[in-house]
């Protein structure tokens, strides 16, 4: 694919609050933008739970992931797993907002034509989810404009801008539920910088914003975990639009337990941060619970047990039987995950503290109907925008430069290669484009590439709907393309005669195929006639 990232740069508002489609209940992005209409009051929230309890859920740097993409099994993610988490905690009676803290609309900045058509309708596909997992506010970052401002704009979700705050009221439920009667005050600051974040939360906390003085404060920071020390008015921040958490596929995000307390998630939906809140009665500010370190590590060492049986899991070739019991495992380990973190955080909170847990979505965890219905509509409409650009404006591939070799597709390798087209047949490269047709997904861009043989090359694919000849993944991806060796067969003519590991790493990447082991997956393509001796 055609790829050009980069920032862009943005002017700000000077503080104001603008907010966009109401009574949607609560998402916060960090990021930038330009100065926007004036804001309608902010939301109203019923509270349904304790005596001034609260529940936050916030998701950061989805990068327009409304499902995992990818070939490794039981992959984390998905909007629909996150929805349904929320509406589980809306359900329990606990008054529940939902932030998102940036960079939520698209993967990267610089898309080609062809790319945009989808990637716009994915867009809108994130924003409805949002809006039907109730959104509240949003504060965009550079990777929302991917496709400018008035697109951004024309999506109507409520924005939060850098350096704006605001008051989010959650009110008392119905009577005779045993909750306090007073409406708990939850204030929102976005920011790039900690001095932008100690301004607007002083005010939030002085009452200088609509809604009354805030209880407690969330600062969204468009930055580093680093950059939020001295936000010393904030409870609690979440670092958006930083660079990625580099770990483990376990490692769900990071807590930095300083003053304040900063979390950092994963990216691309992969997990969901929860916050319980407990309000001390006598007004006091919250403070991060003891104990979360405890609970934070343990979570962490079940997080890896569960990842060794998803990369086994995910071995080539792996029996029908073993794959039965591996997948019942990572199901009963999910669960007891799952009733391990609720009751560590539950035994953990006591009024005037809060605790934090990172929540990976993992895929034995339900997901919401409402949203699942949304992505499919994508999935259906999506494949027809990109099939119908493709026939109206799609232009095949250009021939090589005179002297350079092009794709010339397997079937011209064949003849004298008949023993290594029999283990070829056994690899899953031989139906890799198969897979996408069996789920719809053949037209899409964002697969299609490491789906055939020769993407966007010389001889290979430039259109989606012109792979005659060079579906799936083919002898040329590995080795090179072919057309002169094909003419003059010679040792010597073979672009890659061993291809190494980063030649595999370019489909294979830690994004979409988790526990790709170049070591352990390499003896599975070879056999004789391919690279191994043997009769």
């Amino acid at each position: 694919m055609r790829r050009e990232d980069g920032t862009e740069r943005h002017r700000f508002s000077d503080g104001t609050l603008q907010l966009r489609t109401l009574l949607l209940p609560a998402t916060l992005l960090l990021g930038c933008a330009r100065a926007t209409p004036p804001a309608p009051p902010a939301p109203v929230l019923q509270l349904a739970a304790g005596p001034a309890r609260l529940t936050l859920f916030v998701t950061a740097d989805v990068r327009g992931q409304l499902v995992p993409c990818g070939c490794s099994a039981a992959m984390r993610g998905g909007l629909g797993r996150a929805a349904a988490q929320i509406a589980a905690a809306r359900a329990s009676g606990v008054p529940t907002l939902f932030l998102d803290a940036g960079d939520a609309l698209f993967e990267r900045t610089g898309l080609a034509e062809d790319e945009a058509v989808g990637e716009e309708r994915k867009a809108r596909a994130v924003a409805s989810a949002f809006k039907a997992m109730g959104l509240a506010v949003r504060a965009p970052g550079p990777l929302d404009n991917a496709r400018g401002e008035p697109f951004r704009l024309a999506l109507e979700l409520p924005e939060l801008l850098s350096g704006a705050a605001t008051v989010l009221s959650a009110r008392p439920g119905a009577a005779g539920t045993g909750y306090a009667a007073a409406p708990v005050q939850v204030g929102v600051a976005a920011g790039k910088t900690a001095a932008e974040l100690e301004q607007a939360a002083a005010a939030l906390r002085a009452g200088a914003r609509p809604g009354g003085a805030a209880r407690f404060v969330v600062g969204l920071l468009a930055g580093a975990p680093s950059a939020a020390a001295d936000a010393r008015a904030v409870d609690l921040v979440i670092a958006a639009q930083a660079p990625e958490v580099v770990g483990a596929e376990w490692d769900d995000g990071r807590l930095f337990p300083g003053t304040p307390p900063v979390a950092q998630l994963q990216t691309r939906g992969r997990s969901l941060l929860r916050v319980d809140v407990a309000l001390a009665p006598d007004g006091g500010r919250p403070v991060l619970a003891r104990g979360q370190g405890d609970i934070e590590r343990e979570l962490k060492a079940q997080g890896q047990r569960l990842e060794l049986l998803k990369t086994e899991l995910g071995q080539p070739r792996l029996s029908p039987e073993r794959r039965a019991l591996l997948e019942a495992r990572v199901k009963e380990l999910v669960a007891s995950r799952e009733q391990l973190a609720a009751s560590a955080q539950s035994t953990a909170l006591a009024p005037g503290t809060f605790t934090v847990r990172f929540i990976p979505l993992e895929a034995a965890l339900p997901s919401d109907p409402a949203v699942d219905a949304i992505v499919a509509d994508y999935d259906r409409e999506v494949a027809q925008l990109n099939l119908a650009w493709a026939r109206e404006h799609g232009q095949s591939c250009p021939p090589a430069a005179k002297g350079e070799a092009a794709y010339v597709g397997n079937e011209a390798c064949r003849a004298c290669h008949a023993r290594a087209f029999t283990v070829y047949g056994q690899s899953g490269h031989s139906h890799a484009y198969a897979t996408l047709e069996k789920v719809s997904k053949q037209y899409r861009l964002d697969c299609i590439a490491c789906h055939v043989t020769g993407f966007q090359q010389p001889g290979g694919v430039c259109r989606v709907d012109q792979v005659e000849g060079r579906a799936q993944v083919g002898c040329e991806n590995c080795h090179g393309p072919g057309s002169l060796h094909v003419v003059r067969p010679t040792r010597t003519n073979i672009p890659r005669p061993a291809p190494g590991q980063n030649v595999c790493l370019g489909c294979h990447t830690p994004e979409n195929s988790l526990h790709f082991d170049f070591a352990r997956y390499l003896p599975r393509i070879l056999g004789p006639g391919h690279a191994a001796r043997g009769k």
